[in-house]
């Protein structure tokens, strides 16, 4: 009997996507255009493959020159606006999509957003087509530092005018982390051996979770999956960071974490050139930092995964957690 062989996750390449998972409603799109733009026609769509969460449909409407992307706010009907407003304060330093429109249709939060060319960052790393990959992620380094600079009264989530609604703090973190261990999907999934450590993990470790007084703007899912890449002169360039649905206020060891989750499985060009372009001063312990706040974020991951729906997700996602608590086991020795 022949093994299946096991699908390639690096960057979340094979996770199971949402326009895989969802049925849209007959005549939808033609009716959320029809909102937006009453006196134009619709020419064609087409679903853009790869969101996790969300779904992006690019549209062609009848004489526009350039097409536009519909996008549909499947868990967070906020997030549009939050996404509108970062859009605005973000656009002149960071490349960012502007939103045009937002409304809902039936039970659906929508928005109509700029389109701009090019492929992720994630397609782009693990396809053969040549790139510099030293050059690219010393260009996703600096556009992290420029986050840095859009600061808020304290830290915590935004709701959708960019105020805080709830702050956070080391015990936040450590609460949240707590009570994922409790949901049935990490119970049931995680060895208990796992759970144990993970639990000894937080509180030998919390208090170097980001605290109060680290209140930068954080992407939250800073990953090459949501970089866009284009070809200009024969060089790759960044032309867009998207889907800032999760945004908040905090630690940019957030973001950190986030895109060198699968350093590990690619070039060390990837970890090394991404921070030469950060340029900015990091805490001794940021590694053990960034190993525990990709512990809670895949904790958070694993207790909302679907193990029926969304296998690969699953698996990669318990995968994952046992890696970090590996590397926590190295440094605590």
């Amino acid at each position: 009997m022949l093994l299946q062989e096991k699908p390639n996750m690096t960057f979340k390449q094979n996770w199971e996507k949402t326009d895989e998972q969802h049925q849209l409603p007959a005549g939808m799109i033609e009716n959320m255009v029809s909102l937006a733009y009453p006196h134009k026609k619709l020419i064609s769509y087409e679903i853009i493959s790869g969101g996790c969460a969300n779904l992006n449909i690019k549209i062609n409407i009848a004489g526009d020159k350039q097409p536009l992307v519909l996008r549909l706010y499947l868990r967070d009907k906020d997030a549009a606006y939050r996404e509108q407003e970062l859009g605005v304060l973000l656009k002149q330093n960071v490349p960012v999509p502007l939103t045009h429109y937002i409304n809902d249709w039936e039970d659906y939060r929508f928005a109509i957003t700029e389109f701009i060319p090019g492929i992720t960052l994630r397609d782009l790393l693990l396809s053969p087509q040549p790139h510099d990959i030293g050059s690219l992620m010393y260009e996703v380094g600096v556009l992290l530092a420029r986050f840095t600079t859009y600061t808020f009264p304290k830290a915590g989530f935004l709701d959708k005018d960019l105020n805080i609604i709830e702050s956070t703090s080391q015990d936040s973190y450590l609460a949240f982390a707590k009570k994922c261990l409790q949901s049935k999907n990490v119970v049931t999934q995680l060895s208990v051996d796992n759970v144990s450590k993970i639990n000894f993990y937080l509180e030998k470790y919390s208090h170097l979770f980001p605290g109060e007084d680290e209140k930068h703007l954080v992407h939250a899912d800073f990953d090459p999956s949501n970089i866009l890449v284009d070809k200009a002169s024969g060089v790759w360039k960044v032309t867009a960071i998207l889907d800032w649905e999760f945004a908040f206020s905090g630690s940019v060891l957030c973001d950190i974490a986030n895109m060198l989750r699968y350093a590990h499985q690619v070039s060390p060009l990837f970890e090394k050139s991404f921070l030469q372009g950060l340029n900015i001063s990091l805490p001794e312990h940021w590694r053990i930092i960034i190993y525990m706040l990709n512990l809670v974020s895949l904790l958070d991951c694993l207790v909302r995964a679907d193990p029926k729906n969304r296998p690969n997700q699953y698996t990669d996602i318990c995968d994952l957690i046992s890696f970090y608590v590996e590397r926590l086991e190295e440094v605590t020795q």
